[in-house]
């Protein structure tokens, strides 16, 4: 695991959500670097002290209401294309609420059947989760672009906007290293006929070398039969990059067909 991955998990970690597999990588990463070890004891103290907190019924109409009233004075502040679009200030406060919603839950969850109420503040942190993904996708910094792919990856059952967003941002999005975390972050969705029509016609598209080659082991991954015909006109194209031509034929050989 990555730095970046273990503050992703923090939550679920200490909640007890975690698989053994992910707990056990999780606490040899935390045994080993400094940082990571710091911030895991730390928020272990606040989780601690939450035990003693009494959480009131939450109220998620009244949540929804200071949503709707963030988002309407940010389009009456930047018009509405921008205000669709949210800024990263208002994602990055977002953000901060779904992570503490998740943590309220968590706790709740491990103590009592989830009431009514509880259940609805679980759907709202949802919902935030996947505003937040997709008003970073929509931003012009790459690596916001990044953080959306990344956050969009690690939501428990995104939405059919989600997956379109992502299979966007594979087609469309200027950045090489953009394009390479969406294929990674579609993996999940390889059963769907959209993700895979849109790697072999992306494929089929695509200039950036590197792109192409993460492409193949998806097809090759996902054994998409359906790719056969494009990986046979990468290998014969001698316009191609060497390293495509050579990848494309070991794509056909590893789904079975001639080349």
């Amino acid at each position: 695991m990555r730095c970046e991955d273990i503050a992703e998990r923090h939550a679920d970690y200490l909640a007890g959500r975690l698989g053994d597999h992910e707990r056990a990588e999780l606490q040899r990463h935390v045994a080993g670097c400094v940082a990571c070890r710091r911030e895991t004891e730390s928020l272990g103290g606040v989780w601690s002290a939450l035990r003693d907190v009494h959480v009131p019924p939450p109220d998620s109409r009244a949540m929804r209401a200071r949503l709707d009233a963030a988002i309407a004075r940010e389009e009456a502040a930047t018009g509405p294309a921008r205000g669709h679009r949210w800024s990263y200030a208002l994602a990055a406060g977002v953000a901060v609420a779904a992570l503490l919603g998740g943590v309220l839950i968590g706790r709740i969850g491990t103590t009592a059947t989830p009431s009514p109420d509880v259940t609805a503040l679980r759907d709202e942190v949802r919902d935030l989760r996947h505003m937040v993904a997709l008003s970073l996708l929509q931003q012009q910094s790459a690596s916001e672009r990044l953080k959306g792919v990344s956050w969009s990856g690690q939501l428990e059952g995104p939405s059919d906007e989600i997956v379109t967003a992502l299979i966007d941002t594979l087609r469309h999005d200027k950045n090489v290293n953009v394009r390479l975390a969406s294929i990674d972050a579609l993996k999940r969705f390889a059963g769907r006929d959209d993700v895979r029509n849109a790697a072999v016609e992306v494929l089929q598209t695509q200039a950036s070398p590197l792109v192409q080659m993460a492409l193949i082991d998806f097809v090759v991954e996902t054994q998409d039969q359906g790719a056969a015909d494009v990986l046979r006109q990468l290998s014969g194209d001698d316009q191609s990059d060497q390293n495509v031509r050579t990848r494309a034929a070991w794509g056909l050989e590893h789904l079975g067909v001639k080349s």
